[in-house]
């Protein structure tokens, strides 16, 4: 995948937050404040501002500076710091071994930036385990990534707002694992 291919998947992202805005405000009104949807699509619409794409790593960087100061909440700078990190990973032209380093790049970069692991149904819980299945060799499609985060729906939350909840926090899909689907089947692409 080249840098306009890219450019046009990651601006496309703005389409889908709009289309899914209200699907995750309530998401995330049932097990957070209710702004995961909002914030998503604000960080997304603005990205068509300050996109640079003058190479495949200002693309990223550019959409994580984007999104670290637009979109609110923990989401904001966990999504930011991840596009910021892929950059120094991502080749001009995205082959299957950049995909994957770039799908372990942003599983490291949300556990370490989000202090979580797996099983705390957090949006890791999707980027971990899409980068494991892709390295495993599996085609990833959008039907698999929405199972990753349905998975996310007989959780706990043990981490964020969610994690207020306790039990009281399953039977709900975790707002960021949705969002990630999104995010990863605009990276993903069709190979």
């Amino acid at each position: 995948m080249n840098v306009s291919e890219m450019k046009q998947r990651l601006l496309q992202l703005e389409t889908t937050f709009k289309q899914q805005e209200d699907e995750l405000t309530d998401l995330d009104r049932a097990i957070g404040d209710g702004d995961h949807g909002v914030n998503m699509l604000r960080g997304f619409s603005a990205v068509k501002e300050n996109i640079d794409d003058s190479s495949m790593q200002s693309l990223f960087k550019s959409t994580g500076m984007t999104l670290m100061s637009n979109i609110g909440g923990a989401s904001g700078p966990l999504y930011g710091f991840s596009f910021v990190k892929m950059s120094t990973v991502v080749n001009d032209d995205i082959d299957s071994q950049n995909l994957g380093q770039l799908l372990y790049t942003f599983a490291d970069a949300i556990a370490t930036r989000g202090k979580v692991e797996l099983n705390e149904k957090t949006m890791y819980d999707v980027v971990k385990r899409a980068a494991d299945n892709y390295a495993n060799g599996d085609k990833l499609t959008v039907e698999q990534l929405q199972q990753l985060a349905n998975d996310t729906k007989n959780m706990v939350a043990t981490k964020g707002r969610a994690a207020y909840f306790k039990e009281d926090s399953k039977g709900y899909i975790d707002p960021g694992a949705q969002s990630m689907v999104y995010i990863l089947s605009a990276l993903i692409g069709e190979e």
